[in-house]
């Protein structure tokens, strides 16, 4: 099976040219297609590809955590933090212990956590200008 190695110069435009809401957008479904990418891997007792994907869905996830602003996003990024940190946790197992029960965890997680980010910059991602966005809405992220 052909699996994509990197990004295409389609992807890297797109990620140069987004605001920060739509990279959000982007990493959690990178992270979510990772993990799903995983799960098919153990299926398939693929472990080298697993390993990668999952190594992928935790960069996404550190890089969200990363980009967490405390102090202007308060409880709900403690809240996220703990979230990503949780998430961490059950990649780490999921590798070591081919858990595909703890991938679906994250599934859980991120899948709502996507949808809710979705909504709050949908009049955002339809507008040209971006300058409130995520930060109006409580949520604080830097990209």
């Amino acid at each position: 099976m052909a699996r994509n190695q990197g990004p295409n110069q389609y992807q890297i435009n797109e990620v140069s040219t987004s605001n920060q809401g739509k990279l959000i957008l982007m990493m959690y479904d990178g992270a979510i297609r990772f993990v799903t990418m995983a799960m098919e891997s153990m299926d398939q007792n693929d472990v080298a590809h697993k390993s990668a994907y999952i190594q992928r869905s935790r960069d996404i996830v550190n890089e969200l955590m990363v980009a967490l602003d405390t102090d202007k996003g308060g409880e709900v990024t403690r809240n996220l933090e703990r979230l990503y940190q949780f998430i961490l946790r059950q990649l780490t197992h999921a590798n070591i212990k081919n858990d595909k029960d703890a991938l679906q965890s994250i599934l859980r997680v991120m899948t709502p956590l996507r949808e809710a980010w979705g909504q709050i910059l949908r009049p955002e991602t339809n507008s040209e200008s971006s300058a409130g966005g995520a930060s109006q809405s409580g949520f604080a992220a830097r990209c």
